[in-house]
C-alpha cells in the first residue's frame, strides 16, 4: 500500500492526504444489490435492444455511422483533455494517404483519429473470433499511442511505475490506482471475469468498465480503452448485433458524477451505486442514439432523391453512399475510391457545388486536390 499523505512526482509535491487507493482484493465483488438495481437494468435494456432493432434494420449501418464514431472519439478524447473538433478530425481523415498532411497535423486531433483506429483494429480482431484479451487491449492501446505525444508513454505496454490521478494546477492526487506489481494479476482477474463470469452482460460491462479504469494499466490513454471496452463488451456478448454504441457522451455531460461514482467504487465498495449510475447512462445515451441515427437515417432517404434528380445518373447512389461515410473528402479519394468513373465523378462534385450541396474547404490548387464537406451531415451529427 501506498502512503497517501505527500507524493513527489518529477520534484514536484502533490498532496494525497484525500486521495482514494485502488481496492486490493476487492475485484470481482459479490453480485450488487439487484432489488435496486433491477429496474435500471430492464429500463437500459429495453432501449438498448430498441437501438439494435434499429441497426438491424438498416441495411448500410456501418455507412451511415461512420461520422457517429469520429464524433465518439472527439469526446472520449475530450474527457482525457485532448481537445479537437470533429471537423478537424474528418479532414485529417481525408488526408489518411498524403503523409505531408499527417506530418503537419495537431497532435490532438491525431491522438483523436488514432482512437477511432484503436477501436476499428479491436473489433477487427473480435470479428475474427478472438475473444477480448490483454492482447487485444495491448494491441488497441499501442495504436492508439502509435504517434504524437503518446509514442513516449510505452504503447502496448503496462506500466512500470505507479501512476495516479489527480489535479496538476492543484498539485492534489485524487486517486491511487493498482500497483504495478499488483498489476499482472489485476488483469488476468479482470479478463477472468469478462470471459467467465455468468452475470447479466449489462452488469458485467458496468464492473468491467469501473475495474478497467481502477487499474488503470497504461501509463497514458486508460479512459479511452476502458470507454472503448463497453462497446466491445455489449457487442461480444451479443447485446447489440453491431459495435456501434457511443456512450461517451452521456459520461462528458456528466463527468462528476462518473468521477465520483469510480471513486466511489474504491473507496467505499460502492459497486450498486457506479452499476446504477452506468445503467442510467446507457438509458439516456441509447434514446439519444436512436434519435440522432433516425435523423441521419432520414436525411439520407431524403438526399437519395436530391442528389438522383440532381446528378441525373445511375452513379448518383454510388456518390450518395460515399459522401455519407466521408462528410469531408478529397476530391482525389471521392475519384478513387466511390467507384464512380473518374471524369463522371469530377463532374459530380462541380454539380453539387453549384446547388449548395457541397461546400469549398481548400480549394484545389496545381496538384493538390480540393477538400470539400457535406454541411447538412455534418450539422447533425456534430458533437454536443
Amino acid at each position: 500500500m501506498i502512503d497517501k499523505t505527500e507524493i513527489k512526482i518529477h520534484n514536484t509535491i502533490y498532496d494525497a492526504s484525500g486521495a482514494a487507493t485502488y481496492h486490493y482484493g476487492g475485484f470481482p465483488p459479490e453480485q450488487p444489490d439487484l432489488n435496486r438495481l433491477l429496474m435500471p437494468l430492464s429500463d437500459a435494456l429495453t432501449v438498448l435492444t430498441r437501438y439494435d432493432t434499429l441497426l438491424r434494420s438498416m441495411p448500410n449501418s456501418e455507412l451511415l455511422l461512420a461520422p457517429l464514431r469520429a464524433r465518439d472519439a472527439v469526446v472520449s478524447s475530450r474527457m482525457e483533455g485532448t481537445i479537437s473538433t470533429l471537423e478537424e478530425v474528418l479532414r485529417l481523415e481525408a488526408d489518411a494517404d498524403d503523409p505531408q498532411e499527417q506530418t503537419t497535423t495537431r497532435n490532438d486531433t491525431l491522438e483523436v483519429a488514432l482512437y477511432a483506429r484503436a477501436l476499428r483494429q479491436a473489433e477487427q480482431q473480435i470479428s475474427d473470433g478472438y475473444a477480448i484479451s490483454e492482447h487485444i487491449i495491448k494491441a488497441a492501446h499501442k495504436t492508439l499511442l502509435s504517434f504524437g505525444r503518446g509514442v513516449e508513454k510505452r504503447p502496448g505496454e503496462y506500466k512500470v511505475n505507479q501512476n495516479y490521478i489527480g489535479d496538476r494546477i492543484r498539485r492534489s492526487i485524487d486517486f491511487i490506482p493498482i500497483s504495478p506489481e499488483h498489476l499482472p494479476a489485476g488483469m488476468v482477474s479482470l479478463i477472468d471475469f469478462i470471459r467467465n463470469s455468468e452475470m447479466h452482460p449489462l452488469m458485467k460491462a458496468a464492473l468491467a468498465h469501473a475495474e478497467f479504469e481502477a487499474l488503470h494499466p497504461f501509463e497514458d490513454g486508460n479512459g479511452r480503452l476502458g470507454r472503448m471496452l463497453i462497446t466491445l463488451m455489449l457487442w461480444e456478448s451479443k447485446t447489440l448485433s453491431a459495435p456501434h454504441f457511443f456512450v461517451s457522451d452521456y459520461f462528458e455531460r456528466n463527468k462528476d458524477e462518473y468521477i465520483t461514482r469510480l471513486r466511489a467504487v474504491s473507496e467505499e465498495g460502492d459497486w450498486t451505486g457506479w452499476a446504477e449510475f452506468f445503467f442510467k447512462a446507457l438509458h439516456h445515451q441509447a434514446n439519444r442514439n436512436i434519435e440522432v441515427v433516425g435523423q441521419i437515417q432520414q436525411h439520407f432517404d431524403e438526399m437519395h432523391e436530391v442528389f438522383r434528380d440532381t446528378l441525373r445518373s445511375r452513379w448518383s447512389s454510388d456518390a450518395l453512399n460515399y459522401i455519407f461515410e466521408n462528410p469531408i473528402f478529397r476530391n482525389n479519394r471521392f475519384k478513387r475510391n466511390a467507384g464512380i468513373p473518374s471524369a463522371v465523378a469530377n463532374t459530380f462534385t462541380n454539380k453539387l457545388l453549384e446547388a449548395g450541396l457541397l461546400k469549398t474547404l481548400i480549394p484545389p490548387m496545381g496538384r493538390a486536390s480540393g477538400m470539400y464537406a457535406f454541411p447538412t451531415l455534418l450539422e447533425i451529427v456534430q458533437e454536443p
